[in-house]
């Protein structure tokens, strides 16, 4: 098998991956329509949902949290329950997975801008040489991908999303860090929903190059404002269907 070929069989198994969560979550809703779960009723564990769906504890987790944020189910003294039952979610055309991009996904990205700007900030102080390389690897494989009409999609979007983490990383606040990370978790379940690949653009290129600059200059207000006019205009965007953040 060729190496392209390769690549393809990989991501072909990842995209197959990243739709258990899906499952499990249509298997929520058939319980729920049935009334197998009701009201107050506890979820069953992470464990026996992996179980029963033959998979990691990964895609459990990502419908859990995505029932969670619409409000399905909530954590109690005695675990996980079933908060309420929404008619409306209950549809048999009702998507849980889209329904917690369309109404949370906005609100989502806010809490981010409040949390990048401020990490930007801390960055500009506590950055790393390591730190600033790593943030200049990313700016260049997003440069080389648009550059390229034949890159992979995938890969243009994860050079940019990769260039945030940093940003996050070089801010030396585990607690912000750990913040992030599982906000994020939140969004790429969402991001299939909301992003393309040809909303990576020159403008996203040069928001970053500009928010490294203030990084690497020290400039911490600076490197906030830039940051959060980055992210506001993408939030402008997303209302639009076409985000780029």
């Amino acid at each position: 098998m060729s190496e392209k070929a390769e690549r393809a069989d990989r991501a072909d198994k990842k995209a197959a991956a990243n739709k258990y969560y899906e499952k499990i979550l249509d298997w929520f809703k058939q319980q729920l329509i049935s009334g197998e779960l009701r009201e107050g009723d506890p979820v069953p564990s992470e464990r026996e949902l992996a179980a029963l769906f033959g998979v990691s504890r990964v895609p459990v987790r990502e419908a859990l949290r995505i029932l969670e944020y619409i409000g399905i189910v909530e954590n109690s003294p005695d675990g996980m329950i079933i908060q309420r039952v929404d008619i409306q979610l209950l549809n048999p055309k009702a998507n849980f997975a889209s329904e917690i991009t369309m109404e949370t996904l906005e609100n989502l990205f806010e809490v981010r801008i409040f949390l990048e700007s401020a990490a930007a900030y801390y960055a500009a102080e506590r950055r790393t040489g390591a730190d600033i390389m790593r943030m200049q690897e990313s700016i260049r494989q997003m440069s080389a991908a648009i550059d390229n009409p034949d890159a992979d999609a995938k890969a243009l979007i994860k050079s940019s999303h990769d260039f945030h983490f940093h940003v996050i990383a070089a801010a030396k606040n585990p607690v912000l860090e750990n913040m992030y990370r599982n906000l994020y978790e939140l969004l790429e379940v969402s991001k299939q929903y909301t992003m393309r690949s040809t909303q990576v653009s020159d403008a996203t290129l040069m928001d970053h190059e500009a928010i490294l600059y203030k990084i690497e200059s020290g400039n911490g207000e600076e490197a906030s404002r830039y940051m959060k006019f980055h992210l506001t205009r993408a939030l402008k965007k997303l209302a639009l269907g076409k985000s780029d953040g």
